[in-house]
């Protein structure tokens, strides 16, 4: 798949590094508490670390640096759709080409669905 195709997943996929962070987030800093007497055992939580042993250390550092980057893509991403949304409804032609600039730049990076709504647009008001 080509980085073209998956500019419109980005969303999906940063959601996802996102969530994958925070499980490893958890696991590993509970990890890390119970084995140093912080906390006390849980049976369910001993299930899902047992596995991974000395490794939730790494975990926890990997996992915290997953959970900021997938977290910030996620908000990254939703921004870019909401200013995108903004610019591509306003009432004026005017505005539409100032904005035009930057419009085509967050189309880019959120994808074809989007650089298609933009042309389509672009045809709507007659601009080159």
């Amino acid at each position: 798949m080509s980085w073209s195709k998956m500019r419109e997943y980005i969303l999906h996929i940063s959601l996802a590094l996102f969530i994958w962070g925070l499980y490893w987030t958890i696991t590993g800093g509970y990890w890390v508490l119970q084995s140093t007497g912080f906390i006390k055992k849980d049976p369910g939580m001993d299930y899902l670390t047992a596995w991974a042993g000395d490794w939730n250390y790494w975990f926890l550092i990997i996992g915290v640096f997953i959970a900021i980057a997938g977290g910030w893509y996620v908000f990254d991403t939703l921004r870019k759709r909401l200013k995108f949304e903004e610019y591509i409804n306003s009432e004026s032609k005017r505005e539409f080409v100032n904005n035009l600039r930057e419009l085509e730049e967050i189309s880019y990076k959120l994808g074809e669905k989007y650089q298609n709504r933009l042309e389509e647009k672009k045809r709507e008001w007659r601009v080159k």
